[in-house]
């Protein structure tokens, strides 16, 4: 059975898009502003899905929650993909998932999760995300040159996580293999067959983990612990199911981990290689926030966007998207969108960014946003910190991956003068 892909409007072209050619990575944005600029809606056969990519759009489809949904189950491909069939470990995530319930349900666990991840509870985790950021770059510090994704970036979500979770040390390695083989299962085309059996190990032994971290925190609750705030909270007599708390757990460990990483290192790199904003955020040490944010707008690290289904024919731009069909939220192209930012092409650290859609928006907006804005900041404050005379060696060179620009190596020299 082959998807129709016959349901686009013959007023509405396909659009020429192609996030996995040459140099997209590197840089989406002359893409996104030739689709910007040719149509409000247009489809793409290839993903099998509608893309919008004008801010004022991207807005209004993700706080209609009417007549789209963030349910992947809704989607008219999901059948053919076969992706719960192939991967059970993935639909036992999947079916507590806060995209996979219904809109009652979502907005119970939320109202249950908010607590445990709100501003002031981030907060409290802020002497140990700060000593965990200072001993990895205490490892860096001796190596002299190092490479910022793999030396620096991806060594701190996994121990800021397990520290969270209190989970037992020496974890990190099961985080990233865990982490690594939910992402690829989402999208189950793009898992090579041969690759299959070990993805699923290797989600099989996080999942078992995080039952077991769940249980022994049942038995034995920790004070100013996240997971026991999670297994405590209760509201109107409403409490989360065991489902629920594998699947939000699960969730911090495979978004805290990706989001954090390339935050991080697309943080460090759009500031070393603009000396003018370097010198700024030196001078200014309270602008780093504002500048991580102008990142998340001016240099997202998404490849593509927020996906949503319509649950009924919606008639958008002079075309129809047809009930069950996927339109994925180009968040790259809408937070360029000079209709609503001022000189969208240029990176001001000054820029109010109180438009930013970057973590989403409306009933969907990511519950873990407080803790990676905190976890980038520290990271990068304390890089910047440390190494005074620092050098960037070269671009950054980027790694295949289905749904983000995927920064797989920024080489810097920490102590050029030595």
């Amino acid at each position: 059975m082959q998807p129709n892909e016959t349901n686009q409007s013959a007023a509405r072209p396909a659009a020429d898009f192609n996030p996995y050619a040459p140099g997209y990575d590197q840089n989406p944005y002359p893409a996104l502003e030739k689709l910007r600029a040719e149509a409000q809606l247009q489809y793409w056969p290839a993903g099998r899905a509608w893309l919008l990519s004008r801010y004022d759009d991207a807005v209004a489809v993700l706080r209609d929650s009417k007549r789209f949904t963030a349910d992947r189950s809704e989607w008219e491909f999901a059948s053919v993909l076969g992706s719960a069939v192939l991967i059970p470990e993935l639909e036992e995530l999947n079916k507590y998932g806060l995209f996979s319930l219904a809109n009652q349900d979502h907005a119970r666990v939320r109202k249950l999760v908010s607590p445990a991840l709100t501003p002031r509870a981030i907060e409290r985790l802020k002497p140990e995300i700060q000593a965990i950021v200072e001993d990895v770059l205490d490892a860096a510090a001796a190596k002299g040159t190092i490479d910022v994704t793999l030396d620096f970036a991806e060594k701190i979500p996994a121990r800021v996580i397990g520290s969270m979770l209190k989970m037992p040390k020496g974890r990190e390695e099961l985080f990233l293999r865990f982490t690594d083989a939910v992402v690829k299962c989402f999208l189950p085309g793009m898992v090579n067959p041969q690759e299959l059996d070990g993805l699923r190990a290797d989600m099989r032994e996080g999942i078992e983990l995080v039952k077991a971290t769940i249980e022994d925190r049942r038995n034995a609750p920790l004070e100013n612990d996240i997971l026991t705030t999670l297994i405590q909270t209760e509201e109107q007599g409403e409490r989360l199911n065991k489902g629920e708390l594998l699947a939000l757990a699960s969730a911090l460990i495979v978004g805290g981990f990706e989001t954090t990483v390339h935050l991080i290192a697309f943080t460090i790199y759009n500031v070393l290689h603009r000396p003018e904003v370097l010198a700024q955020v030196r001078a200014e040490p309270d602008l780093l926030r504002n500048t991580i944010e102008e990142v998340l707008r001016h240099d997202n690290f998404g490849k593509m966007g927020i996906a949503r289904y319509a649950l009924e024919d919606v008639e958008m731009g002079g075309a129809t998207i047809k009930k069950g069909q996927m339109l994925l939220v180009m968040l790259g192209s809408a937070l360029r969108d000079s209709a609503t930012f001022d000189k969208a092409e240029v990176f001001d650290v000054r820029r109010n960014t109180n438009a930013s859609i970057a973590f989403g928006h409306g009933a969907h907006y990511c519950l873990g946003a407080n803790l990676a804005r905190l976890e980038v900041q520290l990271a990068v404050g304390a890089f910047l910190r440390r190494f005074p005379e620092m050098k960037l060696l070269g671009q950054p060179s980027f790694g295949q991956h289905p749904v983000i620009r995927k920064m797989e190596s920024l080489k810097v020299q920490l102590n050029p003068t030595v």
